[in-house]
């Protein structure tokens, strides 16, 4: 199980992430960029016009998953599409590299310029689930 939680900031949007593994916290964290980009964007609609690989070596996991979502947004912004199914290959902590598939949209409900690495970190609960927050520059 994994779920986010937007938080209100002025010229931000926050977002609280927590999974039961770093593979659902990365899920978790692109199904939460995606809410903001596109809140009424269905996968039942999908026809996975856009195809790529993602490879991202970081300094550490938290960084990983920002550079991660990152390469997602610039993918976004160039093919103006939602990235919504990722197949996993390598998730460890500093190397991650996936296959994504998206589709075209309309436009975007919220322009998302940057995610930042600002309050980024992953850490363990007292319930052993993963979480972190990130902060997206809107």
């Amino acid at each position: 199980m994994h779920e986010f939680v937007i938080l209100p900031h002025t010229s931000e949007v926050r977002i609280k992430v927590s999974a039961d593994s770093l593979q659902e916290l990365f899920l978790a964290a692109l199904e939460g960029m995606n809410s903001i980009i596109k809140n009424e964007f269905t996968r039942e609609m999908s026809l996975m016009n856009y195809r790529d690989v993602i490879e991202v070596r970081s300094k550490d996991v938290s960084m990983l998953l920002i550079d991660f979502l990152s390469e997602i947004l610039t993918l976004s912004h160039q093919y103006k599409a939602i990235f919504h199914s990722v197949n996993f290959k390598e998730l460890n902590g500093t190397n991650l590299t996936v296959d994504i598939e998206g589709d075209r949209i309309d436009g975007f409900d919220e322009d998302i310029k940057a995610v930042t690495y600002t309050e980024a970190e992953i850490i363990k609960n007292e319930n052993g689930q993963f979480e972190t927050l990130i902060v997206f520059d809107i």
